[in-house]
């Protein structure tokens, strides 16, 4: 690449940063829900509490954030992992496409811009949030990718690169491999002759089903047989696997313009005969597109729930945009060739490009920031919620009740486990009731009834507790004063 072409990319990864950053401006935790389980399952990894089960099923993840919680805080640094992570994947979609277009920079550039504009809501989550899901998609971008090249290209070491790389993916988030199963079988089937002439290379993929099914019977303490028939069960998901069912916008995702330029991308791949070469990313959309469908008619989504199938489809959607707009560019600069005979043909064309480029873009964010108000971000905790959390942790054993905006942060920063939160932990409707009671004997048979040992509470309470914090927040201890009987 020329000098101008790398200032360019890396300008443009400034740009990525800052446009997924700009949620934290002006908030410095985590914003989803999602996120702080996360944190919370891997500090319960660091001290030997991971609940395992369902949530085991992204201890890959947990993982990579336990490595992370000892070179920092990472309640503290969380706020720089999903800009740094949509660095980190729009470098390696650049890569996918320079390589897949054989070194076209453009395609390869756009398509960054393009994947940057894709947009986030507590939903279907997206790029401002660091999820499992996030941390999973610039192994698709390479697993597609190798897989693809491997076949067209006779390139073992492709293909098993691709497997090494799926495999990673089942301990870390599963759906994200599975997925892609249907459309990557379809893409298969156009190049059976060479995958039957290699069939013993193509049966180490049957490790991927091996290794999720033993992980899959050992985080439930099932037996194998068992496993198989839970695991093809809970390939479909129902409608109500979310904690939010919504019937979604597909604006909620991408932008208008984007999805008319991944149309004339498709469009341009059969034009100039180059299906075959993109075959595997066309068929990319079009499958996700129809699980999308096939949910709203259904009510059942299969492979992958459908918020995240929702998202699968927009990841999809950048490199086609990129191709679309790259090749109306070059179609409208012939045209304006053949019609420009007295003014400067190439001083045109520049200005030509530039136009539609940046009229594009103007669209392709305008509406980046117009999120839903049912599914726009929300704060779990403030600054004095953060201090009054630090000051717990400092404190002996025990569990505690609050808000359960607050309990959903409490383990992640406090390590305390909360008597209930909004989702994943404790239980929400015993934090309703306590804070719903009348009087201190409801209140404390509550706490007694819980085990819990500290209150915290915005407003004072009067109820004879210890009260051991007096800032914006209050905490109180609670000592279970019922005696034994021998």
């Amino acid at each position: 690449m020329k000098k101008g072409q790398i200032l360019a990319l890396i300008a443009v990864c400034v740009a990525v940063f800052f446009l997924v950053y700009s949620p934290h401006l002006n908030y410095h935790y985590p914003l989803h829900i999602d996120e702080w389980h996360h944190i919370t399952e891997a500090e319960k990894l660091k001290n030997g509490e991971y609940s395992g089960g369902g949530i085991g099923y992204r201890i890959g993840f947990h993982v990579f954030l336990l490595g992370l919680s000892y070179l920092s805080n990472l309640v503290l640094v969380y706020q720089f992992l999903p800009a740094i992570w949509a660095v980190l994947t729009s470098l390696v979609l650049f890569y996918v496409v320079y390589k897949k277009t054989g070194g076209n920079y453009w395609l390869a550039l756009l398509s960054m811009l393009f994947f940057a504009s894709l947009k986030s809501n507590v939903n279907i989550e997206g790029l401002w949030f660091f999820t499992s899901i996030t941390f999973s998609i610039p192994f698709i971008f390479l697993y597609v990718f190798f897989f693809t090249e491997g076949v067209e290209k006779r390139n073992k070491k492709f293909i098993l690169l691709s497997l090494a790389i799926m495999i990673i993916l089942i301990p870390t988030h599963s759906i994200s491999v599975l997925f892609a199963v249907p459309f990557l079988l379809v893409y298969s089937l156009f190049h059976f002759r060479y995958i039957i002439r290699n069939y013993c290379l193509f049966l180490f993929y049957l490790v991927i089903p091996i290794l999720g099914t033993v992980i899959f019977s050992h985080l439930n303490n099932i037996t194998l047989a068992d496993s198989i028939l839970k695991i093809i069960t809970e390939l479909q998901f129902m409608k109500g696997w979310g904690v939010l069912e919504i019937n979604n916008s597909f604006l909620e995702v991408y932008s208008l313009v984007g999805y008319m330029l991944a149309v004339l991308g498709i469009f341009f791949i059969f034009k100039n005969k180059e299906i075959r070469k993109y075959l595997a990313y066309v068929l990319w959309t079009v499958s996700t597109l129809a699980f999308i469908f096939i949910f709203r008619l259904t009510d059942v989504s299969y492979f992958a729930p459908y918020q995240r199938m929702f998202y699968y489809f927009a990841i999809s959607l950048p490199f086609l945009s990129a191709i679309g707009l790259f090749y109306s560019i070059q179609y409208l600069k012939e045209a304006t060739g053949k019609f420009s005979k007295i003014v400067d043909k190439t001083f045109w064309k520049k200005v030509l490009s530039l136009f539609v480029a940046s009229f594009v873009f103007l669209f392709m964010f305008y509406s980046y920031l117009d999120i839903p108000n049912n599914i726009k971000v929300y704060h779990l905790i403030d600054d004095s919620d953060y201090s009054s959390l630090i000051f717990l942790k400092n404190q002996s054993s025990g569990k505690v009740i609050s808000s359960t905006f607050i309990g959903s942060a409490a383990y992640a920063v406090s390590e305390k486990n909360p008597v209930g939160a909004l989702y994943f932990y404790g239980n929400k409707t015993v934090v309703e009731k306590f804070f719903s009671a009348k009087n201190c004997t409801a209140q404390n048979k509550i706490l007694t009834g819980q085990n819990a040992s500290y209150v915290l509470v915005e407003t004072p309470i009067n109820c004879n507790w210890t009260l051991i914090y007096n800032q914006t927040d209050l905490i109180y201890t609670f000592r279970n004063k019922t005696k034994r009987v021998w």
